[in-house]
């Protein structure tokens, strides 16, 4: 396999009836998956694209999302993923970046996949070409598009499937946004396997996705820590029941709170909770398998994957070279020259990488608040003040004094949540305001958007 299409190429070449890809309302074989994104293919070099052109999809998680990034890729484009309810100022600034050639949605989707005479023509990529350009919204708040060969992919794809042991009998439920390499990189390891995926937009429909987990014989259910912490807070049982015949779990985008992790491991005794560390510009950088590894190792994401080089800074910011580090971003050789250089990715993450190899991340440099001189970082916080057993979300900020937003599960007051904090932190760490929010403002992957938050409690 040296291109990304080649999975669905060869899926139907060996099991064309067997299912491959499913959602709410449709489901299609590998060789109907195929034989949409063919048409898709054809629709697109009919309509001008090249090979290297970007393509803009512009549609919700299911199958047709996933025949139109395939189909992007046969047709020889760069796939351009954009989030569901991105909002207009994002998707222009996108398309502003990318100069995209066409754009896939609801409506053009329809009359592509109507195309049926024709031959694709020989797109002629190779696995040093571009795939997708991935967008992402860094500490300036202008998108960022991560340049992702087919040969990073690949790469990602084979230690994922190396680590978590993928087979063709895997049935995975994705509600994670295939815009994003989390969600996506999931739907890849299925289809690289002869596995089957069933995805859907989020946990918009708890009960439909629960119900499909159990009914449709899921072996894993990829989330992040707040959609699993919601699972437990609100569905504890019926989550409990349905997910318990699961084979493993799979958790990203941010940290997992070792109080979650137990809480999970609890909930599913039987069901492996693994976790890996990784941008988007170097997916999969690091995995573990907490309940193998137990409780001492709650805090931490992992050791290197194969052919991974992973190592610290002077300043203890984490390093990360390898077949899975991304190009750069696109069009953006200031932004690429500040994180790529001296053959690593800079990641702007501070960790610390233990005896046994175990990587601990400790902060984002970004997100520092310096307090008199002395730097914090608001995971830290967060961690202390999720601990507590009325907080249900937390967000630490600020710039010369820490401050912090929470969401409670009961009434506490601010006094007993500053004592819980004197207990556990040094006095500058200590929030010297703690807000009550309604919910923590976060990005689809669970990631939180710190100065909105910020933004919300100060009335700014």
């Amino acid at each position: 396999m040296t291109l990304l299409q080649d999975m669905i190429i060869q899926g139907a070449e060996r099991f064309p009836d067997r299912e491959a890809v499913a959602d709410p309302k449709n489901s299609r074989s590998y060789a109907q998956l195929a034989e949409a994104s063919r048409r898709i293919a054809i629709w697109l070099r009919r309509t001008g694209v090249r090979p290297g052109d970007r393509v803009v999809l512009m549609l919700p998680n299911g199958v047709d999302f996933i025949a139109a990034h395939f189909g992007v890729l046969m047709a020889g484009g760069i796939s351009v993923p954009c989030e569901a309810n991105a909002s207009a100022a994002t998707i222009a600034a996108i398309r502003d970046s990318c100069a995209p050639r066409a754009s896939l949605d609801a409506v053009t989707i329809i009359e592509a996949l109507a195309t049926r005479d024709g031959t694709l023509p020989d797109a002629e990529r190779t696995t040093d070409d571009l795939a997708t350009l991935m967008y992402t919204t860094g500490s300036t708040g202008r998108p960022k598009g991560v340049m992702l060969t087919h040969g990073n992919t690949l790469a990602a794809i084979q230690n994922i499937i190396g680590f978590v042991g993928y087979t063709a009998q895997d049935r995975e439920v994705v509600i994670l946004p295939l815009s994003h390499s989390f969600g996506l990189g999931h739907v890849y390891c299925n289809l690289s396997c002869g596995g089957a995926v069933y995805t859907e937009p989020g946990l918009t429909r708890v009960g439909r996705v629960l119900r499909k987990v159990a009914d449709w014989g899921a072996t894993g259910f990829p989330g992040t820590p707040l959609g699993y912490a919601m699972l437990m807070d609100r569905y504890g049982e019926i989550f409990q029941e349905r997910c318990r015949n699961l084979r493993f779990i799979v958790v990203n985008s941010a940290p997992l709170p070792p109080s979650e992790a137990a809480r999970l491991r609890a909930m599913l005794p039987d069901v492996n909770l693994m976790v890996y560390y990784g941008l988007t510009e170097a997916s999969r950088s690091t995995f573990i398998s907490l309940s193998q590894c137990g409780l001492a190792y709650y805090g931490s994401v992992g050791q290197a994957m194969p052919g991974i080089d992973l190592r610290l800074s002077d300043e203890n910011e984490v390093l990360i070279a390898g077949p899975t580090v991304a190009q750069g971003y696109w069009n953006d050789p200031e932004q690429t020259a500040a994180a790529f250089h001296d053959g690593y990715l800079h990641s702007g993450d501070q960790g610390r990488i233990d005896e046994d190899g175990f990587l601990h991340v400790t902060g984002r440099f970004k997100d520092l608040i310096n307090v008199g001189g002395y730097k914090v970082y608001p995971a830290e916080i967060e961690k202390v003040l999720l601990e507590h057993d009325a907080v249900e979300d937390a967000c630490a900020f600020g710039t010369d004094r820490v401050e912090a937003a929470i969401v409670t599960r009961r009434d506490v007051s601010e006094i007993e949540l500053s004592r819980f904090c004197y207990q556990r932190l040094e006095g500058f760490k200590v929030p010297s305001r703690i807000y009550p929010v309604a919910f923590i403002q976060r990005s689809e992957t669970g990631k939180i958007i710190r100065h909105a938050v910020a933004a919300q409690c100060r009335g700014t």
